[in-house]
C-alpha cells in the first residue's frame, strides 16, 4: 500500500438535491426478500446471544 497524499483526492461531488414533490425512497431492507430478512435476523440474534453466554460473569452492564 503507498501512501496518498490527501490534497491530492478530488472533492467528491455534492449529493443531489431531492424533490421535495417526489416520494422518499424505499428503505433498503424492504426491498430484500422476506426470507433473507429473517434469516440474517435470526443469525444475528444467535451470534449475540453466544456472545452474551460467553461474557465473563461479575461485569454489570455499563460497567465497561
Amino acid at each position: 500500500m503507498q501512501p496518498v497524499q490527501l490534497s491530492l483526492i478530488p472533492d467528491p461531488l455534492p449529493a443531489a438535491i431531492p424533490d421535495p414533490s417526489s416520494a422518499p425512497p424505499t428503505p433498503m431492507v424492504e426491498q430484500l426478500p422476506a426470507a433473507a430478512v429473517t434469516t440474517a435476523i435470526t443469525l444475528l440474534a444467535t451470534v449475540i446471544a453466544k456472545a452474551t453466554a460467553a461474557a465473563p460473569t461479575g461485569i454489570e452492564a455499563g460497567d465497561q
